[in-house]
């Protein structure tokens, strides 16, 4: 009998241990943590980045009185107060979208893609979306 309750001692010892997280046994270290994952880079077409993603759902709707909505949320988005002319783009893609020109909101598009894309996505890629 005495031999029973020895052994239910050092196993009851060890599920409690183990229950708070302490080593088996003496000097043990517990394993070290698995590593996170590292995020995937945004800008691919399966992942693409939050400004990118939401734009491109934005012209794809095809609704030219929602674009025109979006772009002018789009105009309150600069992430650098310097950029100025940011918000003239978009404005003008609104004006465009506002009178079913897609061929203004296009170029809209491209001016302000020529001017801060390259900035953008070096600083604030993956910034959210508000």
């Amino acid at each position: 009998m005495r031999t029973k309750s020895w052994l239910s001692g050092v196993v009851a010892a060890v599920a409690f241990a183990a229950l708070l997280g302490a080593p088996r046994f003496a000097g043990a270290d517990p394993p070290a943590p698995a590593p996170a994952p590292a995020p995937a880079a945004c800008g691919t077409s399966d992942n693409p980045c939050p400004l990118q993603k939401w734009m491109r759902a934005a012209l794809a709707a095809g609704d030219t009185d929602a674009l025109g909505k979006a772009l002018d949320h789009v105009a309150t988005l600069s992430p650098d107060p310097t950029w100025t002319t940011w918000t003239q783009f978009a404005k003008q893609g609104s004006t465009a979208a506002a009178a079913k020109d897609m061929t203004g909101v296009k170029a809209s598009c491209k001016s302000c893609h020529d001017a801060f894309k390259d900035k953008y996505k070096g600083q604030f890629r993956a910034r959210p979306v508000s």
